[in-house]
């Protein structure tokens, strides 16, 4: 289990408990112990990573302190596994550590110099925010809201094949929230936008926080109102309806997509 502290302090390596978790990674993998099993104990790090380095502020993972640091290569005994990987062969605490670690040090290495008058920030020890001293300004970590729907038309499921995809795999319509909108406009208009359908009857599943580099999807459900299938926004190259039991290659298990889609094949 995995509970997040709201504290923003930095702590040097050397100074932690032995038995504190430390979540290493850089910009796409995650490094850990034992041939990919756990995640390394601060006292296991000190002799291979310098003690000049700061470490942010995880949470709390299986009650023991849980810490995050990027670095530039793999340490010495460790194994570099896709951060991607850790949300299908890991279980739920240990994701939530990696995307909060994650998404943390991502906000503060984009958030050294206010943004108002240019000055030095300095970060909370006791809010999770930077501060500008000079004027006062705060800046907290920003999540990107992005819907994810599965739009149904009675046994049937939308699905598209994305120009970005590999493998011909296909998944749901996804888009970000928009400056102003609510979940339901977004939902909306991104269907509208990338494949020309209306939809009506939409129900909230659930959420998955997505630290590439620091997303929440909402997966949704929507039923098919009217109009036909037309990839409009240039990213799609194919959509088509699908029964629920003759589906195409899917998203890879740990994604909120195969998630929703499994368990609509399944009714």
């Amino acid at each position: 289990m995995f509970t997040v502290n709201q504290t923003n302090r930095e702590e040097h390596l050397a100074s932690l408990p032995d038995d504190d978790i430390i979540v290493l990674f850089d910009r796409k993998c995650v490094f850990m112990c034992d041939g990919g099993a756990r995640l390394p104990r601060a006292a296991e790090l000190r002799t291979s990573i310098g003690e000049e380095e700061l470490l942010v502020l995880g949470g709390n993972l299986n009650r023991h302190d849980c810490w995050g640091m990027q670095v530039a290569a793999v340490p010495p005994g460790l194994l570099a596994v896709e951060c991607r990987s850790v949300f299908v062969t890991q279980e739920a605490g240990f994701a939530s550590a990696v995307s909060r670690c994650r998404e943390l040090a991502e906000w503060r290495s984009r958030h050294r110099f206010c943004g108002c008058c240019g000055s030095r920030l300095d970060f909370s020890s006791s809010d999770l925010a930077a501060k500008c001293d000079k004027c006062n300004a705060l800046y907290y970590p920003q999540i990107a809201p992005a819907v994810i729907v599965a739009i149904l038309r009675g046994n049937e499921l939308l699905l598209a094949n994305n120009r970005r995809f590999t493998d011909r795999v296909y998944s749901l319509i996804a888009g970000f929230v928009e400056a102003g909108e609510s979940v339901e406009d977004a939902v909306h208009r991104e269907i509208f936008e990338e494949t020309s359908l209306r939809v009506k009857n939409l129900r909230y599943l659930y959420s998955q926080p997505w630290p590439f580099p620091n997303s929440l999807m909402l997966g949704l459900t929507a039923e098919y109102d009217s109009g036909e299938p037309v990839p409009n926004d240039g990213e799609l190259t194919d959509i088509q309806w699908f029964p629920l039991d003759k589906l195409p290659r899917i998203p890879a298990p740990g994604s909120i997509a195969h998630r929703i889609i499994k368990e609509l094949a399944k009714k």
